[in-house]
């Protein structure tokens, strides 16, 4: 069995990464598995995203969008937009993440999440939080191990119905 080494993975990873970008560009649409937890608690690991080709400059604050950049594709809510001499540019976060992210320009931008698919049922991802949600969001944001534990509670339960656990 051959074992392929951290730079092996970095490019299979940026390849996928790479594929996937193209194919919303040329189809207009695409599903993708959700690995991370950034956007807990509207999105958890496991989640299938519907990503859909759109306009930059259609793109509200409050949506979640979907870009690539380092060869990894991220899917953060817009807080704000702007523009400077270089042109327009979307400034996105994580719900559970402490900072901003740089800004993302329209070469990076791919599209609009605007369907989340969990456990074989659909939902249209939500401009605001609830207050519940900010709450999860920030016990994720300031507690590892609160990110943990909601992450492990997550995947048991939609494991019991029958769904794989992908760890």
């Amino acid at each position: 069995m051959k074992h392929l080494d951290d730079s092996s993975h970095r490019k299979e990873d940026a390849l996928k990464c790479e594929l996937a970008a193209e194919t919303l560009r040329w189809f207009g649409t695409l599903r993708l598995q959700v690995t991370g937890h950034s956007m807990l608690p509207t999105i958890w690991p496991g989640d299938v995203l519907l990503a859909q080709r759109c306009d930059f400059g259609g793109i509200r604050p409050g949506e979640i969008v979907l870009y690539a950049r380092e060869s990894r594709l991220v899917a953060h809510r817009v807080i704000s937009k702007g523009a400077h001499l270089e042109g327009p540019f979307l400034v996105t976060q994580g719900d559970t993440s402490p900072t901003q992210d740089s800004p993302v320009s329209p070469a990076e931008f791919l599209g609009r999440v605007s369907i989340i698919i969990r456990a074989g049922k659909f939902y249209i991802p939500v401009s605001t939080l609830t207050l519940q949600s900010k709450l999860v969001a920030i016990a994720a944001r300031h507690s590892t191990f609160a990110s943990r534990f909601l992450v492990h509670r997550h995947l048991t339960r939609f494991d019991s119905g029958g769904q794989k656990t992908l760890c």
